[in-house]
């Protein structure tokens, strides 16, 4: 058996473990208007130097309406998305008393979405918030270049190994290797269209409508109230 060959696997695989010491980049929310402030870690000098230029921000809001009708702001709301170029990702509810839909609107047209929302009920509830990923997508992308070259080399390694003990070794790492390389591939995909479609969740619930004797409660009630208070 060739030692050679075992040692350049041992270094091999010392480098993958080497590539995989670094921890995910932690997240934070910034509300909407907030000063947000970003630090970067340590960052590998062969991580893109472009991505420093532009933050990362998946931006995603929840609003809760009152309308008269859900069913028809339920189209309403699927129109206006659609109309900008967003989709409905899920919908839920009996879509007669309430209904919840999960919007997917381009980054750029999101405040715009959000305003266009907003007109098609009464606003009950409303939160928005910003997470910058652009710390993790540099990490990210930075092991997966260590990594497509740490398997291009344990893919020449295997082109020239005799012993099987060496072909099975080096297999063996190639796969672990290519399963990572995967995983990195589809979290990059991931944080990419974070990014591009803003979350916008919409909750509807329907207004009540009063009777005859909920009016007239509702009088005798305005009416005891402002004998005890004239003003807020």
């Amino acid at each position: 058996m060739k030692t050679t060959g075992w040692c350049t696997v041992a270094m091999a695989m010392a480098l993958a473990a080497m590539t995989g010491c670094r921890s995910a980049a932690p997240q934070r929310s910034y509300a909407m208007g907030e000063p947000v402030e970003f630090m970067f870690g340590d960052v590998d000098a062969s991580a893109p130097e472009q991505v420093s230029s532009a933050r990362m921000l998946v931006w995603t809001a929840n609003l809760g309406l009152e309308v008269w009708n859900v069913s028809n702001a339920v189209e309403e709301a699927n129109a206006l998305v659609k109309a900008g170029g967003g989709y409905v990702s899920d919908t839920r509810g009996d879509g007669i008393r309430s209904a919840s839909m999960t919007l997917k609107v381009p980054a750029k047209t999101f405040d715009g979405a959000v305003a266009g929302l907003e007109a098609i009920g009464e606003i009950k509830s409303k939160s928005v918030s910003g997470r910058d990923v652009t710390e993790e997508y540099v990490d990210v992308e930075a092991r997966l270049k260590n990594m497509i070259v740490l398997r291009d080399r344990l893919q020449k390694l295997l082109d020239k190994a005799v012993d099987v003990k060496d072909v099975l070794a080096i297999e063996t790492e190639l796969n672990r290797v290519q399963g990572e390389i995967d995983s990195m591939q589809a979290r990059i995909t991931k944080l990419k269209g974070l990014v591009d479609f803003s979350t916008i969740n919409l909750h509807l619930t329907r207004k009540k409508m009063l009777g005859p004797a909920g009016y007239v409660f509702k009088g005798v009630f305005w009416t005891v109230e402002k004998l005890f208070v004239l003003r807020d």
